[in-house]
């Protein structure tokens, strides 16, 4: 990620000896080695910031946002499920909860295109932003429209809606949105930002092209690139978004680096795997991995359940390049909910409850517990609120509508988002199959939840196409593992209308 290089040059400048980051100098005599480290990844929450985990102190740290230092920003200028860059203090070897540097840098901001219409009970959508292909998710990815437009979220997103981007980068062309915000709609002028490979400069012509996209600039243009631009440095654009010729006229060209550097102590990055060959062998936005020798895992068979697409939190050192990681847990799991809250017990913990049965009846519950790595947003704008800022579970309430998604742990679930929505969704259950029943009444159990199956349901494989009620009970009847979704229509009745088994 192009936001590591404010930060991987701090260390390394810092860094005594040159290899690394830990410095030999202890803490007024008393012999713990102080040193710096990185943390990078997704805004959970604040009080300062939370990021993998971790709380960190921001009240002395310098921020940089798109680039530029600003003196006057603090941690409430950012926002939940940004991507963001620590370096932050390490005392011999761990992080001491100090971040000396925050830094924040979209990887997009520009117009909507290729978008198409919202197919009933997708969950996924897909669009692009100068040539960039971005996927949104309804749970995983946090929508903020502010108040220019406070509607504006999975279910509303259009063609030429400029937005911000900040999420996971999985190839040199496709991001995973964790954070999405509407800026406004596409008119000339528009401010957008891209990145990319500068190709067909020809000078004097004050134009040249960016992932196939045209770059106009002037002599006003502010230009920082080491020993002048050229073709093939790589250059984040800032600039205004002409209509007419579907251009970007740069205001400011500057130079970014792609790499992490060679070697660095102590760090810490979450991202979604690719190029999977192996556990000694993938990569996270870019930077080759190796978790083999991993010994701290979560859940305790991560390293098996570790392959292309999947999200996961490592930490180690970078030598030579690669990121030895003596640490490894996932951030994604197969369980995801849908339904009424039903009590709550202060700090970590709630319990939802599933159709059928009285609020607090005890019958169809499962137990939620939360920790500092669980990412709240509030939804809920129904009969006129407003959602709450830095929603935590402290707001939430019994009878609140939400939705869930996380890790299936001794019959209850560990969180990882949670989303307050409005009422009136249909219910959802998912999650590994415990017990079914395949004549009629059918059933399926999930987390203890006993989830009879409508006569008249719809069946469906991983990919969506159509099933038989038998053909769908064979495939189950063979896969002991199975994941499967169980969707309750509005109005839910404890019957499920929609079952399909998980991609």
């Amino acid at each position: 990620m192009v936001l590591w290089s404010l930060i991987v040059s701090g260390v390394i400048l810092s860094a005594c000896g040159g290899g690394g980051s830990s410095q030999s100098a202890g803490i007024g005599g008393t012999g713990i080695s102080v040193g710096k480290g990185v943390v990078q990844g997704k805004v959970t929450g604040f009080g300062s910031i939370f990021i993998n985990g971790a709380e960190f102190d921001t009240d002395s740290s310098q921020f940089f946002v798109d680039g530029e230092v600003r003196a006057n920003q603090t941690a409430a200028n950012l926002k939940v499920g940004m991507i963001v860059s620590l370096e932050v203090e390490t005392e011999d070897g761990s992080y001491n909860g100090n971040a000396l540097k925050v830094v924040y840098d979209d990887e997009v901001q520009g117009p909507v295109s290729g978008l198409a219409l919202l197919s009933t009970g997708e969950t996924q959508r897909t669009f692009n932003v100068f040539g960039q292909t971005i996927t949104i998710d309804d749970t995983s990815t946090l929508f903020n429209g502010a108040s220019l437009n406070p509607q504006f979220g999975f279910d509303t997103i259009s063609n030429d809606d400029v937005l911000e981007i900040s999420g996971f980068r999985t190839s040199a062309n496709a991001i995973t949105a964790t954070y999405v915000e509407w800026k406004e709609t596409l008119v000339n002028d528009s401010e957008v930002e891209l990145r990319g490979t500068v190709k067909d400069y020809l000078p004097p012509a004050k134009e040249f092209m960016l992932d196939g996209f045209q770059i106009t600039f002037e002599d006003s243009t502010v230009i920082d690139v080491s020993g002048g631009l050229v073709n093939d440095v790589y250059v984040e654009i800032k600039g205004a978004y002409q209509t007419a010729s579907s251009s970007v006229h740069a205001s400011k060209i500057e130079q970014e680096d792609e790499g992490f550097g060679d070697d660095l102590d102590d760090v810490s990055l979450q991202g979604i795997i690719s190029n999977f060959n192996g556990t000694d062998d993938f990569e996270i936005d870019g930077l080759p991995i190796d978790a083999s020798v991993a010994t701290k895992l979560s859940p305790a068979n991560a390293l098996s359940l570790l392959g292309e697409g999947v999200e996961i939190e490592v930490e180690g050192n970078i030598v030579g390049g690669k990121l030895i990681a003596d640490e490894v847990e996932l951030r994604e799991g197969d369980t995801k909910l849908r339904t009424t809250v039903s009590a709550i017990a202060l700090p970590n913990r709630f319990q939802v409850e599933y159709p059928g049965q009285p609020l607090g009846s005890g019958l169809g519950t499962i137990w939620v517990n939360i920790d500092g790595q669980t990412l709240f947003e509030d939804e809920d704008d129904s009969g006129g609120k407003t959602p709450v800022e830095n929603f935590s579970i402290g707001q939430l309430g019994e009878g609140d509508f939400v939705k869930i998604e996380g890790f299936t742990d001794s019959g209850e679930v560990s969180a990882q988002i949670v989303k307050r929505l409005e009422p009136g969704k249909s219910s959802k259950l998912q999650g590994a199959v415990e017990v079914f029943v395949r004549d009629a009444p059918a059933s399926i159990t999930i987390l203890g939840v006993g989830y009879p199956i409508d006569a008249f349901a719809s069946y469906e494989d991983a990919a969506g196409v159509g099933l038989t009620k038998i053909q769908f009970f064979n495939l189950l009847e063979a896969d002991p593992n199975a994941v499967v979704e169980l969707e309750d229509d509005d109005p839910a009745d404890a019957d499920a209308d929609n079952v399909k088994f998980d991609d």
